[in-house]
């Protein structure tokens, strides 16, 4: 059985870690190794958010590899495809992750400054040419570090999305044109994490902070979704993944480890659930074109107009990708620049990928106060 290991937080973070680890098949020596450790830090926004790994629990795991003997331990990340250039390295700097490095003297690397390595035509689950970057192949292991979210087009964003980063940024949007789902998976195949660490420790996210670690990345997918309230085998990429021989879904067939996940269980919320709610005239139309170029400046832009308790004045259809709208009422926004021959187009947001700025405005001219 796939073991997988839970741990509880509190203020000594690193016993936390290093238990958690070991139980999870950390080696008790890595002398002599060099490691990679792969945090998510799509955005420059705080670990409070539930969207970023928590500097903390990095320089945890820094600690924990170097106490082993670890002949050297790099963080490194390849943010979103929807950030600016020249905003890519606060990814680490406004995050506190820089910081956490220094302390540790440790180097972190932006991907983007640093070699890819060019593949072509080696899967029809993947594009017919893309790149991923040299650190994914050049370190003794690596230990992936994401956080759980929920996510518009792949239900979840877990440990096997998260290697994604690896990717060079200009290639991300083409993962989606290829079926998103399959190539995260094929994906998987080429980049294979030694350990995966799953950041519970968001204080937007639950009352109790915790961590999950497993080899196993389907396995630490399928407790994870568990534990957010989904079900695994309802989640394309941990039943692609374990088609594919990567790894358990079944959580009969998972030795799960250490704190009781009955008094952990949490409810993430869907973002199909929260635009039902939040916005019950609004539908958002989306093709295989559709990435998270498009999708991440849409729903910050929905998050802020939702904070600001504003709601859209008539039927309003949003369009992704290059997805069709011609039997749609009320008002039409298209986003990004897939959709700019849509011939049924009335109002655009061009951009590959547009601004947040520009999607904000173009919304918010469509909404009023909610009475």
């Amino acid at each position: 059985m796939s073991p997988i290991c839970i741990g509880k937080v509190n203020e000594t973070v690193l016993d936390a870690v290093d238990q958690t680890l070991e139980r999870a098949g950390l080696p008790a020596s890595l002398a002599g190794e060099s490691i990679l450790l792969k945090p998510n830090l799509f955005e420059p926004v705080s670990y409070t958010t539930g969207q970023t790994t928590s500097p903390h629990l990095v320089e945890a795991v820094i600690r924990c590899c170097y106490l082993r003997g670890a002949r050297g331990v790099t963080v490194g990340e390849g943010p979103s495809y929807f950030l600016a250039e020249h905003a890519l390295r606060e990814c680490f700097t406004k995050t506190g992750m820089a910081e956490v490095c220094e302390r540790c003297h440790t180097p972190w690397v932006l991907f983007d400054e640093h070699p890819y390595r060019t593949y072509k035509d080696i899967s029809s689950s993947l594009p017919p040419e893309f790149s991923i970057s040299e650190h994914a192949f050049m370190h003794d292991k690596i230990i992936n570090l994401p956080v759980p979210k929920t996510h518009y087009l792949t239900t979840v964003s877990i440990a096997m999305k998260n290697l994604k980063g690896f990717v060079k940024r200009e290639d991300k949007p083409l993962f989606h044109r290829v079926g998103l789902d399959s190539a995260v998976v094929a994906l998987n195949t080429m980049v294979k994490p030694f350990m995966n660490l799953v950041d519970f420790t968001a204080p937007a996210q639950q009352q109790a902070a915790f961590i999950l670690a497993g080899r196993d990345i389907v396995a630490v997918d399928s407790v994870s979704s568990a534990l957010m309230g989904l079900t695994p085998d309802e989640i394309p990429t941990i039943r692609l993944g374990y088609q594919a021989g990567l790894g358990e879904m079944h959580l009969t067939r998972i030795d799960i480890r250490g704190e009781d996940i009955k008094g952990l269980k949490m409810h993430y919320e869907l973002p199909s659930r929260w635009l039902e709610k939040t916005f019950p005239g609004l539908t958002i139309r989306g093709d295989d074109r559709a990435c998270s170029g498009c999708i991440i400046p849409l729903f910050s832009s929905l998050n802020q107009l939702a904070g600001e308790n504003r709601v859209f004045k008539h039927p309003l259809t949003i369009a992704l990708g290059n997805a069709q709208v011609r039997e749609e009422t009320g008002e039409i926004i298209t986003i990004g620049d897939c959709n700019a021959c849509n011939p049924e187009k009335k109002y655009g947001v061009g951009g590959c990928p547009p601004t947040r700025e520009n999607v904000l405005k173009a919304l918010s001219h469509l909404t009023e106060r909610k009475r």
